[in-house]
């Protein structure tokens, strides 16, 4: 009898791999092994509205890789909308530790498919939407070595995770594209804090300034008053509630 080895903490991973050792070497076209079943894998940033156009265009052309490669129909399709690769959040755990980390259920969801056999091999569409940090990279790459079925995109060339020398340029696009994230999040912030300081709206026009017309962007001298309250009474020690209480 054996046991499950714990490799992450959502998920175990299985003693021994259901569905055989396959191993992809430097030269074999993915078209070789054909997973039976596969996924797929699909993420934006940012969709403001909800209409998810960008996951469909992904979709679109994973199928396109799917049917070249001549594999069989994705048994699953993990789709994270309006999902960032990049920012962490705050989690705070059952004994009081607190890590900060990236949430995608539906990237976790995957990696536990993978290990488990669910789906066996993955198209994603592009490695810089399938991953920003290596240590998300690193998660699959492990899998990826241990299940021997091809994680391929379905752009840049066709990179597969299976081979080593596409694992470690994969590896170095990874920082890049962690470079290129964090680069715009410090020239982001560095304007948002300029706009601040000089008193200029920034994101969505808020209460207190005017939304529409020539005027967007201007004060509007009673709902500001009302503003600067709110922020004097917080600053002060009052709470949301008390606050609101207030003004109600």
């Amino acid at each position: 009898m054996t046991t499950a080895v714990t490799v992450w903490e959502d998920f175990d991973v299985p003693a021994h791999a259901p569905w055989g050792q396959v191993t992809l070497n430097l030269y074999d076209h993915p078209a070789a092994y054909a997973p039976k079943p596969p996924g797929a894998y699909l993420r934006i940033s940012s969709d403001s509205f909800g209409l998810e156009a960008g996951v469909d265009r992904q979709l679109e052309d994973a199928e396109d890789s799917r049917s070249r490669l001549r594999w069989g129909p994705f048994a699953k399709i993990y789709r994270e909308n309006d999902t960032s690769a990049f920012k962490k959040r705050k989690v705070v755990n059952p004994d009081g530790a607190i890590d900060w980390m990236v949430l995608r259920p539906e990237f976790r969801q995957l990696l536990a498919d993978l290990a488990h056999g669910v789906i066996a091999g993955v198209i994603f569409y592009d490695l810089d939407r399938h991953v920003r940090l290596p240590r998300n990279l690193e998660d699959l790459i492990d899998l990826v070595e241990y299940v021997k079925w091809p994680v391929t995109a379905a752009t840049g060339g066709r990179m597969n995770l299976i081979n080593d020398s596409d694992r470690h340029m994969a590896r170095m696009m990874c920082v890049m594209a962690l470079k290129s994230s964090e680069d715009t999040a410090r020239r982001v912030a560095r304007q948002h804090l300029s706009a601040a300081q000089n008193g200029l709206t920034q994101g969505r026009i808020a209460y207190g300034w005017v939304r529409k017309g020539e005027h967007k962007g201007q004060r509007v001298p009673d709902e500001t008053d009302l503003v600067v309250r709110i922020f004097q009474d917080f600053m002060s020690g009052g709470s949301a509630y008390s606050i609101a209480k207030a003004f109600n």
